[in-house]
């Protein structure tokens, strides 16, 4: 069986078996606790079902007391040398995906106590991405991504521990742009790309748990992001990286006191 990862946000391509052209990126829990507070993450991702590799930058700021807008950004892709299944003359074809993915949100967040070590917050906002994939043969396709979500969490805040909880549900819409897949050797990638222009829109369940730990304004994060959606069987391909995990760096930076 062939395998590549033909990532989008996320897009991942299993030749001969699946190809992945959705996964949840990394929830941006800034859990902000006053006006003028920024947080600005870079993160090192890789999906967990598929193979791709990536990267994430998310920035937030409180703009009031309790009001906060975010801005992310995810980009990964993929490029494999896969063999051809032929015994007596025995081949590879190179199959590469790539994708990039932006959102924007805007949000409340507020404090349980008095320390503000207990910190909610609830996010909403839209995303745009896109996904470029060459299955081999000359066949390739292009697959625009559109997202509705809203990003509940609950998160505990101290100088040198940080960690939260996203309980995050994502309206995902995709869109063939491009299509062309015309070999024998691709009739699956054929038929996914059908089924994805029959089927565009679905709902998708994505919680996940970030942990931060280091120094007063410089963390290191890790995260583990998920995605339970129901569009994929035992007898159909899935089409949704189920995992995404990540690690790397958040700054926090609090406003200067006059």
């Amino acid at each position: 069986m062939k395998r590549l990862t033909c990532l989008l946000l996320i897009a991942t391509a299993i030749s001969s078996c699946s190809h992945v052209y959705y996964a949840p990126n990394t929830p941006n829990a800034p859990l902000l606790s006053e006006k003028g507070e920024t947080r600005i993450n870079a993160l090192y991702t890789a999906g967990g079902y598929t193979d791709y590799t990536g990267g994430e930058v998310q920035f937030a700021h409180a703009i009031s007391k309790n009001f906060g807008i975010m801005a992310n950004g995810f980009f990964a892709g993929q490029t494999e040398e896969v063999s051809d299944w032929n015994l007596r003359y025995p081949s590879t074809h190179t199959e590469k995906g790539n994708g990039s993915y932006v959102e924007l949100a805007g949000g409340y967040f507020g404090s349980f106590d008095e320390t503000k070590k207990w910190i909610g917050e609830v996010y909403s906002g839209f995303g745009l991405g896109s996904i470029t994939s060459d299955y081999g043969y000359g066949d390739n396709s292009k697959v625009g991504i559109s997202k509705f979500f809203i990003q509940p969490s609950i998160g505990y805040k101290s100088r040198y521990f940080e960690m939260a909880i996203v309980p995050k549900f994502s309206y995902i819409n995709w869109k063939i742009k491009d299509s062309r897949v015309s070999s024998s050797n691709n009739e699956d990638e054929k038929g996914d790309l059908q089924s994805m222009s029959e089927r565009p829109g679905f709902v998708s369940f994505e919680p996940a748990l970030i942990l931060r730990g280091g120094g007063e304004n410089f963390k290191i994060q890790t995260g583990l992001s998920f995605s339970t959606n129901g569009r994929h069987s035992m007898t159909s391909p899935q089409l949704v990286e189920t995992v995404n995990a990540s690690i790397g760096i958040s700054i926090n930076l609090k406003p200067t006191n006059k």
